[in-house]
């Protein structure tokens, strides 16, 4: 499929260095975020050629006016004084990016650039996933060495009509080299659990050297320890054919938009289903999605979550010095044998911290584990930085992620 360019928006404190060209290259030409190789100026618009670890990325940048469309996500806390400057600001500078085959990598080297071209950031308009990002986020997000959760790539949104019916649609994904995704016919009590198969589904796609096709086949997770939830992709002109023309997110709703590169969730409820090719609608697994499922997290996500933990550690040993603060702690527990995989031998789970030694954790498990035997909720035990996958710092006010430590900084 064609990659949309990636299309984001600087806004900065100050817009007085955005119509000096020779001022933004020099930035981009001192910066050790990336390499330089090429650059022209052309119509008021800079057209940048750089890589970052062997690929090579085209970007067009550029001032431009703008106004912060009423229908995008704000991603991020801001304190008032921010709000204020952002909603004075009338002048931005366009990034533009076309993805390389690392969707993340690509995402993570469009933040550096704007960084880099905008030391001053206020907050970032991605545009092409409707967000509002933080410029603190943006410019701590920009400095580290591990990329963004995948969640960032791309927004899913909830329209609801005048009856009980919500469909859910990404924005973001085409950017990806990924169809956007769709939950047709959902409801206003259950979009949350169709709202979950879908990020689930999207991230693991970003993860997928290959697209699975149309109709193919594709497991996602257990709704149960026993059954398996198979997922297939259609294309959204065949999946509406199912449902009345005047439905939210029928075939009338699709004149203006969401009528390119975008496929709706079905599942494969047997293997006779999918031998016959016949797909049904997310809804028959309603009850069991109620019921927490087990949704699969890719190594390298994991990989992701720790190295990002890890990095920012310091933030949660400081929080765990104030006695208001509660923390935990995700450790990965050895799996029984009989439930180990090549891909995965350890059941990644929450555990309450209490204490903390140097780089050692004393922890109470706070669930009960599925794979694991003989361990149960309440049992502790000691980890090192090496056991921990993620954390979490519950204050008075907020939780806060790893992703979230910009708030720490307020």
């Amino acid at each position: 499929m064609h990659r949309p360019l990636s299309q984001m928006l600087a806004i900065p404190a100050s817009p007085d260095s955005l119509h000096d060209p020779e001022e933004l290259l020099r930035r981009v030409q001192n910066t050790g975020a990336f390499q330089l190789h090429s650059s022209r100026l052309e119509d008021e618009t800079l057209h940048l050629e750089i890589s970052s670890d062997g690929e090579l990325y085209h970007a067009e940048i550029y001032p431009t006016e703008f106004m912060i469309p009423e229908l995008y996500r704000c991603q991020h806390l801001f304190p008032d004084v921010d709000v204020e400057a952002i909603e004075r600001a009338q002048l931005g500078l366009a990034a533009e990016m076309e993805f390389g085959p690392d969707a993340l990598a690509s995402y993570h080297l469009q933040l550096k650039l704007i960084c880099t071209l905008v030391p001053d950031l206020l907050a970032v308009l991605d545009d092409s996933s409707e967000k509002i990002l933080s410029g603190r986020w943006v410019t701590l997000a920009a400095q580290s060495r591990v990329a963004p959760a995948p969640r960032y790539l791309y927004t899913a949104q909830a329209v609801s009509g005048g009856d009980d019916c919500v469909w859910l649609h990404t924005h973001g994904l085409n950017r990806c080299g990924c169809p956007e995704l769709e939950v047709l016919n959902s409801t206003k009590e259950t979009y949350q659990s169709h709202y979950n198969v879908l990020e689930t589904l999207a991230n693991r796609l970003l993860d997928e050297e290959e697209i699975p096709g149309c109709g193919e086949p594709f497991f996602l997770a257990y709704v149960d320890q026993e059954i398996p939830l198979i997922v297939t992709l259609i294309p959204w002109a065949d999946a509406v054919e199912n449902y009345p023309e005047d439905m939210t997110g029928g075939k009338a709703d699709r004149q203006e938009g969401h009528n390119e590169d975008t496929c709706a969730i079905f599942v494969y409820p047997s293997e006779e289903s999918i031998d016959r090719g016949q797909y049904s609608s997310l809804a028959i697994y309603d009850q069991l999605l109620q019921d927490n499922p087990i949704y699969m997290i890719t190594t390298d996500e994991t990989n992701r979550m720790h190295d990002l933990a890890a990095e920012r550690l310091s933030y949660f040993k400081a929080a765990f010095q104030d006695s208001r603060n509660k923390l935990l702690g995700k450790f990965g527990l050895l799996i029984d044998e009989k439930y180990r995989t090549e891909d995965n031998c350890r059941e990644h789970i929450w555990f309450e911290i209490l204490d903390i030694q140097g780089d050692r954790f004393k922890a109470r498990l706070t669930q009960e584990p599925y794979y694991v035997s003989g361990v149960h909720e309440g049992y502790e035990c000691e980890f090192g930085p090496e056991d921990l996958t993620d954390w979490l710092i519950f204050t008075p006010e907020r939780r806060i992620s790893p992703d979230d430590v910009y708030l720490m900084e307020l």
